[in-house]
């Protein structure tokens, strides 16, 4: 099966085709891109919910793999990186070539955390190249609309790039036609008049008419990786716009931006610098070294998730890892999901996943059969909720196989 019909029966809303919506096809087709540069979950929120002991093997959906990487601090015995998205597991592929041919922190930093050096395209092609595999290779080194090899991305921004990169530079347009300082947003004190005067602007946006307007369109949030189904979730029963700015307000001003690596992307699509401070684990200088001897432990898999778990040994897994994926899953593909999850894990298996709303799929009257045979664990999904600093989802959850005779 096609990458586009894989990712096109991840989005429908039923099981049959005839059903799907014109927006869930046309965002099968749009997803086939690069559309996260970076990803926005927060890995450090996964792990202090999840608590693996050492040697776990851990399956996650890749995204644009931070998150497998950074899981390597857990020292893990494997990490299964399971993506639909081409584009996204060849920049997965391009990190872990990065960390086994890049002879030190500073050109890995140069390369992948600023991403914007004349030379990176010099060590792509010198040095990077030489160890992928031919998908991953036949990605970076293939031209995009503009003509340009998209292994160039790294010389000019590479945060920029992408469909949310290009979406968050389309907000910045916004914000600076709106006049919000967005340096203060992000580097002022929180109390200094420059930035109570951005996040007033800010709120003027969000509620005005040209916003209520835009959010009504599905196609604006494809590039927020949003198919149509889950923009329906997001919004629940208040104004997608009201959704957005409470979602926009605890990114930027729940946490303290000199440690929110997110926040950073958001409001200037780089991070601030090298070394340990405000960055994703797996770019952390300190961290560095046990990246790059952990980089084997980590193995890309192009598959419909169900579909790899159900190719595992029974009772191999120790935590999965579902993104925010059953928001744009069918009930009966959910059921068909953990059914997998429950063969493949162990005894002692967790599952997290974050939701657009606040509510578990688990909880709802057309998946209550799955509390049988698993519980929400309500301490770790409020560690993995309050720790989580990109703070654009409703709802973090971490379930556990239910004991033997509970209710």
């Amino acid at each position: 099966m096609n990458t586009q019909q894989l990712i096109a029966d991840a989005v429908r809303n039923s099981k049959d085709r005839s059903e799907s919506t014109i927006w869930d096809r046309l965002f099968s087709i749009w997803f086939r891109r690069l559309v996260y540069t970076q990803i926005w979950e927060d890995p450090e929120a996964d792990l202090a919910a999840l608590q693996l002991p050492i040697g776990s093997t851990i399956v996650t959906i890749s995204s644009g793999g931070c998150n497998a990487l950074s899981y390597l601090s857990a020292k893990p015995a494997q990490v299964f990186a399971v993506d639909l998205n081409e584009a996204h597991l060849a920049l997965l592929k391009l990190k872990l070539a990065g960390l086994r041919a890049l002879p030190d922190y500073k050109q890995f930093w140069r390369f992948f955390g600023e991403g914007e050096a004349d030379d990176n395209a010099d060590l792509y092609r010198q040095r990077l190249r030489p160890q992928l595999d031919r998908d991953a290779r036949n990605y970076w080194d293939e031209r995009d609309f503009r003509g340009r090899a998209r292994y160039r991305y790294f010389t000019d921004g590479f945060y920029r790039h992408g469909a949310l990169g290009s979406f968050i530079g389309f907000a910045h347009l916004l914000a600076k036609f709106a006049k919000i300082d967005l340096k203060a947003l992000l580097e002022a004190t929180p109390d200094s008049p420059e930035r109570q005067n951005a996040l007033r602007r800010v709120d003027r946006l969000f509620h005005s008419g040209f916003a209520r307007l835009l959010t009504r369109t599905p196609a604006l949030l494809f590039s927020l990786g949003i198919p149509p189904q889950q923009r329906d979730l997001l919004g629940g029963d208040q104004p997608l716009n009201e959704v957005l700015h409470q979602r926009l307000m605890r990114l930027i001003d729940a946490y303290p931006n000199e440690t929110n690596y997110f926040a950073w992307q958001a409001l200037s699509r780089r991070y601030p610098g090298p070394g340990d401070t405000c960055l994703p684990l797996y770019l952390q200088k300190s961290r560095y070294a046990q990246m790059r001897s952990g980089a084997g432990l980590i193995i890309p898999v192009h598959e419909n998730l169900r579909v790899f778990l159900g190719s595992l040994p029974a009772r191999q897994i120790d935590a999965v890892v579902l993104l925010d994926s059953q928001d744009w899953m069918a009930p009966d593909e959910i059921r068909a999901l953990w059914d997998a999850i429950d063969r493949s894990g162990k005894d002692s298996v967790r599952v997290i996943f974050r939701t657009a709303g606040a509510e578990s799929p688990l909880e709802t009257e057309a998946l209550a059969p799955l509390q049988q045979a698993w519980q929400r664990d309500a301490d770790r999904s409020a560690i993995g909720f309050d720790r989580d600093r990109s703070g654009i989802y409703g709802g973090f959850h971490c379930y556990a196989r239910r004991s033997v005779g509970a209710v």
